[in-house]
């Protein structure tokens, strides 16, 4: 067993606890470590880090509680080079008698925040590590404001005080670029101290503490600590020796989220320590402000101060000793310390090197690296395994397409027709370069798209994206099935063997048909609602001269929609595209209904619209019906008013529905990849028309390059409509699309989604252009009857339908992919 490592570190309430956790300790270091800590930790650190990987991370995180249990508390002295191995949502949901990481609730499962920092800054050395100085008596006094339990505590052999180590990420984007900057700010931070006498440290700035820190790539400094040796206060932790870290002292100045925050160690091998983040989940502040008076404010509870409630109960006596649990401490992860002295072997290729001191940074020189190095020369993602029975000659999805003649003509050749605007639209199918496919031309445009539109979010960068949606072909429906303009015009035609229920009658999914999505260009469509062009309507007025017009229109807002999703966006939610089946005439005349009975008419309906909060904004609709809020019929009520298909509809009615069903509509629901499955309890909850597909549909799709796993969202599909943006129109021509249908009461989506009507074009066979538009006009409730342009559509963004042959390209070159 490793030297530092023994179960009797950990108190154990009984000896089968402790002989658990000996055996899970083994079993670590016989499988994982063999011998190589840094190897190991450094495999962990890449899957977490992994937004591919989540279904790993809880066993990954045991492991880590693991040699924490089993770490020994020691004091440290120095600089210490950082990583974060894992960050954890704090669960706000968690039973407080429950312990053990299986014990985490649904919605922290679904660790947003580990999956925002993945996408973000996991792998650039935003943060660096820690140094711990010596500290004197006096200091300690101010900054926990002479607090008896510390000053008791104080001695100079194993108090200290600390600050942590910020770098400048490596060829930042966007995102990146703007984190030290704002933590500078946020945090205070200060440069680096180059010497001794450098001025503004609390504790003693060591000649050789900072000879040894010249190991560490960093450039700023802060985030002051006091530490001792304490007991943990994670519950889970049994009162377990530690090194703590305390952030909270007002006195220290911490920035939220360190107004929660105490770090925890242990050491687990020579030179390596394992930390963990602990976070209060209550009673904390959320920072200060100072009044004019020059007094400061604290916005909440400050640390140590206990609340109202807790210092009337102590009054009365009805409380003698401190909560265990006042602050409702909390595990948030894991990070990795190491002595400079193992600099090299923490830099080494199998362990960390995406951390290595980069050219022209201090430790380059120092420790002799003679190339720089990048975060992205380390970490290759590899590629998955494809299903590609159809085309088993192509190995190489991104440009082995070339030498098939069929894939050649497929990825090469638009499926255009005239624009509404005329001539304007016809540079389109000059766009596409040599050797390059279509798909690859979007790649490209939805760059410089980004390029453009993340500093300033305007819709004149979209004008590529808007001219060939405005070429496009509408798909359309033929005997119930949604029909493209290709060689096929579709990507799978199946019938399911399953025998379902819709409301009291058994139904089979017919016609099934399913695309693969992915996202280009998002774009906050609120700006053409609220702030509509100034360099358009200046220069229009006349009223002010072009240059000013210039610099207004060069003030908007940055794309952050845009920047949010393909940053971290894409890696949470797991979209994976749309489906298409047939729909009955029964089905379709119930979901479009807007009678003022509804209630009446489908009970069991309404009554989920009414107990989902999420479908709330739908059942809204039903009582608005319901008062005739709306003085004209909607579009159908001519073919409902002599009532619903099980309560007296007409022969004609039904007729009329059945082939409306036939020869414009499908049953349309958006499609989720296997990342949903550990939400599905939440999903059940937001979404009443979440359902697992029927095993024949899952079936098929595990032929595919992707499988999906869930359905939900769904919408109504609809040919032959004009669309609802005037720039897709012409003067005297519409721009004729299909369009998905989200907003009629009885569909019942979750809210956003009922304020949506997407629209679709096809632009090369098999490969589909949306637009995502949103009505702007939040509080204009829905109905049929009133003029679209009461509710201000507006574009956000442009997604993309594909086939199972795009797809195995897009998935080649890496187009809004996970990797």
């Amino acid at each position: 067993m490793a030297p530092f490592l023994n179960k009797k570190y950990f108190p154990s309430n009984s000896s089968d606890e402790g002989q658990n956790l000996e055996n899970a300790l083994n079993s670590i270091l016989a499988q994982d470590c063999k011998g190589d800590f840094f190897s190991m930790l450094a495999h962990y650190q890449r899957v977490l880090a992994d937004n591919n990987q989540k279904h790993v991370w809880p066993d990954i995180h045991g492991k880590l509680e693991t040699l924490f249990k089993c770490g020994k508390a020691e004091v440290l002295n120095g600089p210490m080079i950082g990583i974060p191995v894992s960050i954890r949502d704090s669960d706000y949901f968690k039973n407080i008698g429950e312990t053990g990481a299986n014990q985490r609730s649904i919605i922290a499962n679904i660790e947003w925040m580990a999956t925002a920092w993945n996408a973000t800054y996991a792998d650039t050395g935003l943060w660096m590590g820690k140094t711990f100085e010596p500290v004197s008596r006096e200091v300690v006094v101010e900054k926990t404001d002479n607090h008896s339990q510390m000053v008791n505590a104080f001695d100079s052999e194993t108090t200290r005080i600390g600050r942590n180590y910020f770098r400048e990420p490596p060829d930042p984007n966007i995102i990146q670029a703007i984190g030290l900057p704002a933590l500078t700010q946020l945090w205070h931070l200060k440069d680096r101290p180059m010497n001794p006498a450098a001025e503004g440290f609390d504790g003693q700035l060591l000649p050789e503490n900072l000879a040894k820190e010249k190991a560490i790539p960093y450039s700023k400094t802060g985030g002051y600590f006091l530490c001792n040796p304490s007991q943990s206060v994670v519950p889970e932790m049994n009162g377990k020796a530690v090194y703590q870290l305390n952030y909270r002292w007002p006195e220290l100045k911490p920035s939220y989220p360190m107004t929660r925050l105490i770090d925890e160690i242990v050491r687990i091998d020579d030179g390596i320590y394992l930390g963990q983040l602990v976070f209060a989940t209550r009673h904390y502040s959320l920072g200060s402000i100072t009044l004019p008076n020059d007094e400061v404010m604290s916005i909440g509870e400050n640390y140590p101060e206990r609340g109202f409630w807790e210092k009337l109960k102590r009054l009365v006596g009805m409380g003698q000793e401190d909560d265990a649990q006042y602050y409702g401490y909390q595990n948030n992860g894991f990070f990795l310390m190491v002595d400079p002295d193992y600099a090299k072997a923490f830099y080494a290729d199998n362990a960390f090197s995406q951390l290595r001191p980069r050219k022209g940074e201090i430790g380059f020189h120092e420790l002799g690296y003679d190339q720089p190095v990048t975060a992205a020369d380390f970490r290759k993602p590899a590629v998955a395994a494809e299903h590609n029975k159809q085309w088993p000659e192509i190995s190489d999805w991104a440009v082995d397409w070339k030498q098939n003649p069929g894939l050649a003509r497929k990825f090469t050749t638009f499926i255009l027709e005239a624009s509404p605007l005329g001539e304007q639209d016809d540079f389109v199918e000059d766009t596409r370069m040599d050797g390059e496919s279509i798909l690859q031309m979007l790649q490209r445009i939805s760059h410089e798209i980004s390029v453009q539109s993340n500093p300033q979010d305007q819709l004149k960068h979209f004008e590529k994206l808007n001219a060939l949606f405005r070429r496009g072909v509408a798909p359309t429906v033929k005997n119930g099935l949604f029909q493209g303009s290709g060689e096929k015009g579709y990507n799978c035609r199946l019938d399911s063997k399953e025998t379902n229920n819709w409301y009291g009658e058994p139904a089979h999914t017919t016609g099934f048909d399913y695309y693969h999505g992915a996202t280009l260009n998002l774009h906050c469509g609120f700006a053409e609602t609220f702030m509509p062009d100034m360099h358009d309507r200046y220069e229009d007025a006349g009223l002010f001269p072009s240059s000013l017009a210039n610099i207004l229109d060069n003030h908007s807002l940055p794309n952050l929609l845009n920047m949010t999703w393909h940053t971290i966006g894409k890696f949470i939610f797991p979209w994976a595209g749309k489906s298409f089946e047939k729909i009955s005439g029964r089905k379709l005349s119930m979901l479009l209904d807007e009678s003022s009975d509804l209630a009446d008419r489908y009970p069991e309906r309404v009554h989920e619209l009414k107990s989902f909060l999420a479908s709330r904004p739908h059942y809204s609709l039903v009582e608005k019906n319901k008062a005739h809020f709306w003085d004209a019929e909607g579009v159908y009520a001519q073919h409902l008013k002599r009532g619903a298909w099980d309560r007296g509809m007409s022969d004609e009615d039904k007729a009329f529905w059945e082939h409306e069903a036939a020869t414009h509509w499908v049953d349309g629901s958006n499609i989720q990849d296997k990342r949903i499955v550990a939400a599905d309890p939440l999903m059940r909850i937001v979404d009443m028309n979440y359902r697992v597909p029927d095993a024949s549909l899952l079936a098929a799709a595990e032929q595919g390059p992707t499988p999906f796993v869930r359905q939900g969202y769904i919408f109504l599909g609809a040919d032959g409509r004009e669309s609802i943006l005037a720039m897709n129109n012409g003067a005297t021509k519409k721009k004729t699309v299909f369009q998905f249908h989200y907003r009629f009461p009885m569909i019942g989506g979750p809210t956003p989604i009922g304020f949506c009507l997407d629209e679709l074009v096809e632009i090369a066979d098999g490969l589909y252009l949306g637009q995502l538009i949103y009505s702007t006009a939040l509080n204009v409730p829905f109905h049929s009857s009133v003029d679209p342009e009461m509710y201000k559509y507006q574009l956000f963004g442009y997604f993309l339908l594909l086939d199972n042959a795009w797809q195995h390209h897009r998935l080649a070159i890496g187009l809004d992919t996970l990797q």
